[in-house]
C-alpha cells in the first residue's frame, strides 16, 4: 500500500500539534500563537519529501522535521522586523551615504535673493 500525505495527516496531525505546543512551551514561546504555524511548516516539509515514510515509521521523520522547524524559529525570532522598518544591513542592501543637510545660514541668503 502506498503512503499518502492524507493518511499521515489523519494519523499524526493531533499528535504533531500537541508535540509542537509542548516544545514551544519549553522554549518559552507562545504555543497558542505559534503551534499552527510550526505544524503547517512540518506538513509542508513532509509534502516536499521525495518519498513519504510508511505510516508506522513516520513519527520519527515528523519529529525530525518538527525539530528543524523549531530550530529555524529560534534563529529567526530575534531578527523579525515589520515590513519596511528593518535596517538596510538586515535586508542585505548596501548602506547609502547620507547627504549633508543645508545649514540655516544657507537658507537665509537664498530667501533674501528671492
Amino acid at each position: 500500500m502506498r503512503t499518502t500525505l492524507t493518511s499521515l495527516y489523519s494519523r499524526y496531525s493531533a499528535r504533531l500539534a500537541a508535540a509542537a505546543a509542548e516544545q514551544l512551551a519549553e522554549m518559552a514561546a507562545d504555543p497558542v500563537r505559534d503551534a499552527d504555524d510550526i505544524t503547517q511548516d512540518v506538513w509542508l516539509a513532509a509534502a516536499q519529501l521525495s518519498v513519504l515514510p510508511e505510516p508506522e515509521f513516520a513519527w520519527p521523520v515528523l519529529t525530525g522535521l518538527l525539530d528543524q522547524a523549531l530550530g529555524h524559529l529560534e534563529t529567526t525570532r530575534g531578527r523579525e522586523f515589520p515590513s519596511g522598518l528593518e535596517t538596510p544591513a538586515v535586508r542585505g542592501l548596501p548602506l547609502a551615504p547620507l547627504e549633508p543637510l543645508p545649514s540655516a545660514a544657507m537658507w537665509e541668503p537664498a530667501a533674501e535673493a528671492a
